[in-house]
């Protein structure tokens, strides 16, 4: 989808793209990110640089994706390239909007998990 295994890799541990297919990697990646937000929204007492962290990490990899999104190079439909470029700066908006305090982090797991789907449905 996105082609930010690597990055994603690099950023976020072993990944071995050798024997995970990029798609399924970029899935892995969500997924991990997702998992440690839905932990801050289950527990409100996080500690505020926890969530930071893991709110800093799922922007990162919007950021990455966005950029993937935006090459030339990308393979996706014109029309599924723009969504997913409008969810990634929804998710930056709704980022901000956490780090001051408002907003829903469950919106943004449900963005990812429904990303996962997605990149998984796509890998098989």
């Amino acid at each position: 989808m996105l082609n930010v295994h690597a990055a994603a890799a690099e950023a976020y541990g072993a990944l071995d793209a050798r024997i995970v297919d990029p798609t399924r990697a970029e899935a892995l990646v969500f997924a991990r990110v997702t998992r440690r937000m839905e932990a801050i929204a289950a527990d409100p007492s996080t500690p505020f640089s926890a969530r930071v962290a893991a709110l800093h990490d799922n922007r990162r990899l919007w950021h990455a994706a966005a950029a993937a999104l935006a090459d030339s190079s990308n393979e996706l439909p014109v029309e599924l390239r723009a969504g997913l470029l409008s969810l990634a700066s929804f998710v930056e908006r709704q980022t901000s909007a956490l780090l001051r305090g408002s907003g829903d982090i469950t919106i943004l797991c449900e963005i990812n998990r429904r990303v996962v789907g997605g990149l998984s449905y796509g890998a098989r």
